[in-house]
C-alpha cells in the first residue's frame, strides 16, 4: 500500500485547494476566530499560574497550512520572550497536559491545542500565523511533499509492533519508554528535515490510527491503578 493510500486511510490530505473556510477568509483569520483564540490564549496564559512575558500569539500546524483534514487541530501558541529553561520547559509541558485533560476546547467543532513557545525556540512548521499582528510570519504553500513510501512504511510497522507490544506488557515503564521514543524520534526528524521528514510523517500516521492516544490512556489507566487501594483494611 502506497503512504498516500495509508493517508487517505486514516482521513489524512496531503494538500488542499485552499486554506481550512472554518477559520479563513482570503487567507486572513476570520474576526470571530481571532477575537475567540486570544480570549482562549489568555485564560491558558492565566492558567500556566506564573508571569509571562508574552510576544505573540500564534497559529501553527496543519490548520496554518494546505494541508489541514477535518481531524486536524487548531494549534494555538503562546509565544514568549527568551527561550525557556528546562525547568520552565518541565512546567509548560505539565501545564499543558492539566489544561488538556481539564478542558475539551473547541472553536468551529476543531479540537483547540495550547503551548508555551519562547521566541527564540526552534519551530518546524511551513506555516505560522500571528494572531496579534493578524499577519503571516510564515506563510504556507501549495506544496506537495515529497515522501519516502518505503521508508515510512517500514517505520510505520515497526512502531506498531513495538505499540502493540508495550500495550500487551501492562507495564507503565514500557509504556513511558515506547512514548517517549515516538517523542524523540519526531523531534530528530523536525529537526533534520522539518515538517515532511520521515519521522515525523510516521508520527502523524501514528497518531491518525489511535496508537498515540492508545499509549496515553494505557499509562494513565496503569498510573489510576497504582494509586487506587480498592481492598479495605480489616483492624
Amino acid at each position: 500500500m502506497r503512504i498516500k493510500q495509508l493517508f487517505e486511510r486514516v482521513n489524512y490530505v496531503t494538500v488542499n485547494r485552499r486554506l481550512n473556510p472554518k477559520l479563513w477568509q482570503d487567507e486572513k483569520l476570520k474576526p470571530e476566530i481571532k477575537t475567540a483564540l486570544i480570549k482562549i490564549a489568555e485564560k491558558f496564559k492565566d492558567f500556566i499560574g506564573i508571569d509571562l512575558d508574552v510576544v505573540d500569539f500564534t497559529i501553527t500546524g496543519s490548520n496554518a497550512n494546505f494541508t489541514w483534514t477535518q481531524f486536524s487541530d487548531l494549534d494555538l501558541h503562546i509565544i514568549v520572550k527568551g527561550f525557556p529553561d528546562e525547568k520552565e520547559r518541565e512546567l509548560y509541558n505539565a501545564k499543558k497536559a492539566l489544561w488538556s485533560e481539564e478542558h475539551n476546547i473547541t472553536i468551529k467543532g476543531l479540537p483547540v491545542e495550547c503551548y508555551v513557545q519562547g521566541e527564540k525556540e526552534d519551530h518546524h512548521s511551513t506555516g505560522v500565523y500571528s494572531i496579534v499582528a493578524d499577519q503571516w510570519l510564515e506563510k504556507p504553500k501549495k506544496v506537495k511533499p515529497s515522501l519516502d513510501d518505503a521508508a515510512i512504511k517500514s517505520k510505520k510497522d515497526s512502531l506498531v509492533h513495538d505499540i502493540e507490544t508495550a500495550l500487551a506488557s501492562n507495564d507503565p515503564t514500557s509504556l513511558r519508554k515506547m512514548k517517549e521514543k515516538i517523542t524523540k524520534m519526531r523531534k530528530s526528524g523536525l529537526e533534520r528535515a522539518g515538517e515532511w521528514s520521515t519521522e515525523n510523517v510516521v508520527f502523524k500516521v501514528l497518531r491518525n490510527l489511535g496508537m498515540i492516544d492508545k499509549l496515553t490512556e494505557k499509562i494513565r489507566e496503569l498510573e489510576d491503578q497504582e494509586l487506587s487501594l480498592e481492598t479495605a483494611v480489616l483492624n
